[in-house]
């Protein structure tokens, strides 16, 4: 019987460990949008500045961030982005954005975007309030009308 407990106990001892690697954690993000032009010409290129904060109460990794652009805009390059941030911690952060193209009929009123979220896996990660994960500002395009830009 003893030689039984003791398989028994052997063969709980893996279950547990990977029970143990399934952490939910929770962190808060918060993003915001310090600045952008309120108005780009096509073929522009310009910077736009993010901050991103975990509120806690448990820190943020895997951190993905992530510009929402609408068609006429593409991401040249994004510079200081986190990959996980501390409770507490703020982040800011830019991104180099080039207008491409303004087609002729597309609105002069467009927008940029932001928004931040942490990888679940492999720990179980909550975002109790995912509504400040992202944020939108809108941008003005003034120039004459461009069909692709060099």
């Amino acid at each position: 019987i003893a030689a039984l407990i003791a398989m028994l106990t052997i063969g709980m001892a893996p279950a547990r460990a990977a029970r143990a690697a399934n952490v939910t954690t929770t962190s808060d993000l918060k993003v915001r949008i310090v600045s952008i032009p309120k108005h780009v010409k096509a073929c522009q290129t310009f910077k736009a500045t993010f901050s991103v904060k975990n509120l806690g109460p448990n820190r943020a990794k895997n951190l993905y961030i992530l510009g929402m652009l609408p068609d006429p805009f593409e991401v040249v390059a994004l510079r200081g982005a986190p990959t996980s941030l501390k409770a507490g911690q703020t982040v800011t952060f830019s991104a180099v954005i080039k207008v491409v193209a303004f087609v002729p009929g597309e609105p002069r009123k467009t927008w940029i975007g932001i928004n931040a979220m942490s990888d679940p896996y492999p720990d179980i990660s909550i975002d109790p309030n995912p509504e400040n994960n992202s944020m939108l500002r809108n941008i003005r395009m003034i120039s004459e009308p461009v069909l692709t830009c060099p």
